[in-house]
């Protein structure tokens, strides 16, 4: 049987896509052939043929990260998508966290422009519904998997407060709605007294009369109720969404605080899993937290959990063959956080001898491949 070829759309020479071209070599099959995304804004005929030309390949869409470019022209192009409402988008610096909505917009736009009838690793509808992380929440919600419960999207500051009233909530994640590794993504809680606490990555910075939000690698504490209420109305101009702060497990290591999961779902199939430990409440590797392997923390039964959790959260996405959970197995439960279809960056872990790139260098295309189209409304 001839080899299956492969084409992978995405932002050239990203870590993404050496890392698949690797596993590729390594089991001696060609290169795959990539397009760009600038291809796809600049010249969208030439790169539609493009894939039009590979009707047997097995086409990855690779995270639009890692190119500030493409980020600054996606969210142009949503802004203009949705009609340009206020001034044109300003310029970001490094790390700023803005327009994430107008991100969403220009992104999901160029994925509905793909072909329908090719022979997707993850088809572009799954992508944009994983993609806006409250619909992806809704949507799991609506296929029975255990997820924390939702209290909706948020306005800001003074929404959020009367939103704890109703539900009788002292703590709530506050997430940005279009958000990825954690960005915007904050912790709020509120003691009997009224006194409030704020735990995140992003960092408030003042120019020119103007807040600005920054990704920051060091999450930080606030208890300034005028600085929480700031950056809650900043994250959520964006998008951004409530949901209930269920309690991490301890780990075993007492020094590595509290633990989620990260799993690796190929073909609906628990594969590459891994705890993420941090002594605050975001637990994102690259905010240098520790890893751990689960093994070492949780029994067969706590195991057995983490599987059907990930498998029952897949079958919401049944078209797409490769999806990275999020998840807390706790007291006999799980729940689960957060899908990506972007979730394959996992360095040196494997699972029966293989990372999440070499598990996909070992798959053929799979035949009729489906074309309906359901994506999230901006």
């Amino acid at each position: 049987m001839p080899a299956t070829p492969w084409l992978l759309i995405g932002p050239r020479g990203s870590r993404r896509i050496d890392g698949l071209q690797q596993a590729l070599r390594a089991r001696g099959l060609a290169d795959a052939q990539v397009v760009d995304y600038a291809s796809l804004l600049d010249e969208p005929a030439r790169a539609l043929e493009t894939i039009a030309r590979a009707p047997q390949a097995l086409v990855k869409i690779e995270s639009p990260g890692e190119a500030p470019a493409l980020h600054a022209a996606l969210i142009e192009r949503g802004w203009r998508r949705l009609g340009e409402p206020g001034p044109k988008p300003h310029e970001l610096e490094h790390g700023e966290l803005a327009h994430q909505h107008y991100w969403y917009a220009g992104f999901s736009e160029l994925l509905q422009r793909l072909p329908t009838d090719a022979h997707y690793l993850n088809p572009p509808d799954d992508i944009a519904g994983m993609s806006d992380k409250l619909a992806c929440q809704q949507r799991f919600q609506a296929h029975a998997v255990a997820i924390p419960p939702l209290l909706g999207a948020v306005d800001g500051y003074d929404d959020l407060r009367e939103r704890l009233r109703q539900h009788a909530c002292s703590q709530v994640f506050i997430k940005a709605r279009y958000g990825s590794s954690g960005a915007g993504v904050l912790a709020y809680r509120r003691n009997r007294q009224g006194r409030e606490a704020l735990y995140g990555s992003a960092e408030p910075v003042e120019q020119a009369g103007r807040l600005r939000v920054f990704n920051s690698l060091r999450p930080r504490r606030c208890s300034d109720s005028r600085q929480i209420a700031a950056l809650i109305d900043a994250v959520a101009t964006q998008g951004a969404y409530l949901e209930r702060w269920i309690a991490k497990p301890r780990a075993p290591d007492a020094a590595a605080g509290h633990y989620d999961l990260r799993v690796i779902a190929l073909d609906g199939q628990a594969r590459q899993r891994i705890a993420r430990a941090s002594r605050s409440p975001l637990t994102n590797l690259h905010l240098g937290n520790r890893r751990f392997a689960p093994e070492q923390w949780l029994d067969d039964e706590a195991m057995r959990t983490l599987e059907t959790a990930t498998e029952h959260a897949a079958q919401a996405f049944a078209r797409s063959r490769m999806i990275g959970f999020d998840l807390i197995v706790r007291d006999g439960r799980g729940w689960v956080l957060e899908a990506n279809a972007f979730g394959d960056l996992l360095l040196n872990l494997h699972w029966q001898g293989r990372t999440p790139y070499q598990d996909q260098a070992w798959l053929r295309t799979r035949p009729n491949p489906e074309t309906v189209r359901e994506f999230a409304h901006v």
